[in-house]
């Protein structure tokens, strides 16, 4: 569903998702005036600046995951609901519930493997392979960062999903 989070988040989690989508503008800024910056060195001096290909490189990892949780509180993301709309309640909440075990499992799968890669960058002190042999592990470290926030509002919409779902089944009893 592209709804936007119709349940309220928890301040602390809304916070970190603001920074971040603040962050990945900052990124995004930054990855502008350096596009200019080079392309006028390029003119003026005939030469690129040194390191903007990996600074580049770096900005826009910044700028696609660090967006990843605004995009999520806001519905942004891409989905597809063409067969999921189509079908009776049941169907629809055996869906969620099949979103939500995904979500779990692949979010701790990302989240633990790229672990293991951050720790894996910081005992090798790993660099890019340019110029200016920048330090992945802290960029790696964002990348675990926006990942437990994403999957965080993602389990948190679904959740809520559900539970919408399952109160508003159709048949169902009520209680007197």
């Amino acid at each position: 569903m592209t709804h936007p989070m119709s349940a309220p988040l928890p301040r602390p989690v809304g916070w970190v998702a603001s920074a971040f989508s603040m962050l990945a503008g900052l990124c995004l800024l930054a990855l502008v005036f350096l596009t200019v910056a080079d392309v006028v060195s390029r003119n003026v001096q005939g030469r690129s600046i040194l390191g903007t290909i990996e600074i580049s490189t770096v900005l826009m990892v910044g700028i696609a995951f660090l967006g990843l949780g605004a995009a999520e509180i806001t519905g942004k993301h891409v989905s597809v609901s063409l067969i999921e709309s189509r079908l009776p309640a049941l169907g629809r909440l055996a869906c969620s519930v099949l979103r939500l075990l995904l979500l779990v499992g692949l979010g701790a799968l990302f989240i633990l493997g790229m672990t293991e890669v951050y720790q894996g960058a910081l005992q090798r002190g790993e660099t890019t392979s340019g110029v200016l042999r920048l330090a992945t592990a802290p960029w790696k470290l964002v990348l675990i960062m926006s990942f437990v926030v994403f999957f965080a509002l993602a389990i948190w919409r679904e959740i809520h999903q559900f539970l919408a779902l399952r109160k508003d089944r159709p048949g169902k009893k009520v209680a007197a």
